[in-house]
């Protein structure tokens, strides 16, 4: 990452509303423009050769069509307009969450497996054994494998997909053992990483 991206990020850890009152965006603006002409080429070509598919486009796209059939009330503030950027914004986080995470933890998954032999083979015989009892690796086979499940957490453990995590405080609550309060609106950063490596939480991880 540049150092204007590091900026960028840093402005939007310290305040939610700082980038959009100084101008500043979250992404370049050939890549924001990347994924918006991705998402309304992939509908474009959808819509004039009718083509349907079992996707995430493919529920955006229908959300859309109840979206433009509703009767929009201008004094609803609540209302969502589902417009192209919206889309193009669900289709980012879709990719970055939904794609990227998976790959990553895989990824370490696989190596871990690869310099831990006698793990590799106890999860191997456990694969083995729940395909023999079902026939197929499916969805409910795979919540079967106790043993997979560990495998996953415990990679997940060692590298964290996100460093760190920042949330929103939604109530008033007093941090146990301390005299601080958190109070409704007050911005949490959680330490994944530091967290998942201090023995104090996972003496024997």
């Amino acid at each position: 990452p540049s150092w204007r991206f590091k900026v960028r990020t840093f402005m939007r850890v310290i305040s939610d509303s700082l980038p959009s009152l100084l101008g500043v965006k979250a992404f370049d603006k050939s890549k924001e423009d990347f994924f918006i002409n991705l998402v309304n080429d992939t509908m474009k070509y959808r819509e004039d050769n009718k083509v349907e598919r079992n996707d995430f486009i493919q529920i955006l796209m229908n959300l859309k069509k109840i979206d433009e059939n509703m009767e929009i009330d201008p004094n609803n503030e609540s209302h969502v307009i589902l417009d192209d950027k919206l889309l193009a914004a669900n289709t980012f986080i879709f990719f970055i969450a939904g794609f990227e995470t998976t790959a990553t933890t895989l990824t370490f998954s696989m190596f871990e497996l690869a310099v831990n032999q006698e793990i590799q083979d106890k999860l191997r015989q456990e694969v083995q054994t729940t395909f023999e009892k079902y026939g197929a690796i499916n969805y409910d086979s795979t919540k079967d494998m106790d043993y997979l499940d560990r495998v996953i957490s415990e990679t997940l453990r060692k590298y964290p997909i996100a460093g760190s995590l920042i949330r929103r405080c939604t109530k008033a609550w007093q941090v146990p053992g301390a005299k601080g309060k958190l109070e409704v609106g007050d911005r949490v950063v959680i330490p994944v990483y530091p967290i998942h490596h201090d023995p104090k939480y996972y003496p024997e991880p």
